[in-house]
């Protein structure tokens, strides 16, 4: 499922040796990431894209072009450029020439993003801080971090504390109510990532299968491969388990599916806007539309 590959950070994150909160949980306050975004110069933005066409280039990359656009772009504090030129940094890449790996760079990008006040800046703070690239590993330096990237809407990081909450904790201390306020604030953002956290959230600490799918309908509009495949598994003849949401086959709806993951395979770049309003999910054989109201659709 999609929580696994946060459990351990969520546990590093959160939780000290001893079992014991790192820090105490401040109240959380729903918030999105685009009202708290800086905006972005029109003429950086220009190089952004141009560096971005660059960059999904197959083959041999004219990186010498590609940064020297991210570097325009980051003068006038263009922060997309800024993270996408501190992951080049982190992992550096190979090429003739590539470019160099260099942590300290990123850090000072990352730096420089919290001070713009970029929640996505306190996001990758926080990773880096889980892992000490760069600095000391610190759990609560981290878990600072990631608090105040949820505060300023971050949904990578509302997931990352809504899947503590709900599986990261022992179970006699999980807390899916508290859980669910993150999620539900994610899930509403344009994040396909954090939608798909949100869904597995509903599958599994929820139980609520017609919600889960709902989700995973929200994410396969914004260009979620998962997603897609979720919602073909769940209409197939003989799902697989982890695709079983207790549906009837209807096979339809499982070529319909099936047929946006081969589009969306061939060109990553579609995207289905009216994917919910034109073609609504029918309700679960048991639990309806939403496990909690069984007549009313989630709201979209």
């Amino acid at each position: 499922m999609a929580t696994a590959k946060f459990a351990g950070l969520c546990i590093a994150l959160f939780c000290s040796l001893g079992g014991t909160p790192a820090m105490a949980y401040p109240i959380f306050t729903c918030a999105y990431e685009k009202d708290h975004n800086p905006p972005l110069d029109a003429e950086a933005e220009n190089w952004f894209q141009q560096a971005r066409v660059l960059e999904k280039v197959r083959g041999v990359k004219d990186w010498v072009t590609i940064v020297g656009l991210y570097d325009k772009a980051i003068a006038k504090d263009h922060w997309k450029a800024m993270h996408n030129m501190a992951a080049l940094y982190r992992t550096g890449w190979p090429g003739q020439p590539g470019v160099e790996q260099n942590t300290g760079k990123m850090l000072d990008l990352y730096e420089r993003m919290v001070k713009l006040k970029v929640p996505l800046g306190y996001y990758d703070r926080a990773v880096v801080a889980e892992h000490g690239r760069g600095i000391f590993k610190s759990d609560r330096m981290a878990s600072s971090y990631m608090f105040q990237a949820a505060q300023l809407g971050s949904p990578l990081a509302q997931v990352i504390i809504g899947n503590h909450f709900a599986f990261g904790l022992p179970r006699n201390k999980q807390d899916d109510r508290r859980a669910e306020l993150y999620f539900l604030c994610a899930g509403a953002q344009d994040s396909p990532k954090a939608i798909e956290e949100t869904a597995a959230f509903y599958e599994i600490a929820k139980k609520n299968k017609p919600r889960a799918l709902f989700y995973y309908q929200r994410a396969a509009s914004l260009g979620s491969t998962t997603a897609l495949s979720n919602l073909k598994g769940a209409f197939e003849d003989q799902p697989e388990p982890m695709y079983n949401f207790g549906y009837q086959p209807d096979p339809k709806l499982h070529e319909f599916y099936s047929d946006l993951w081969e589009q969306l395979d061939a060109n990553p770049n579609l995207r289905f806007p009216n994917l919910m309003k034109d073609h609504p999910l029918p309700p679960h054989p048991e639990q309806g539309f939403d496990a909690e109201h069984p007549d009313r659709r989630p709201e979209l």
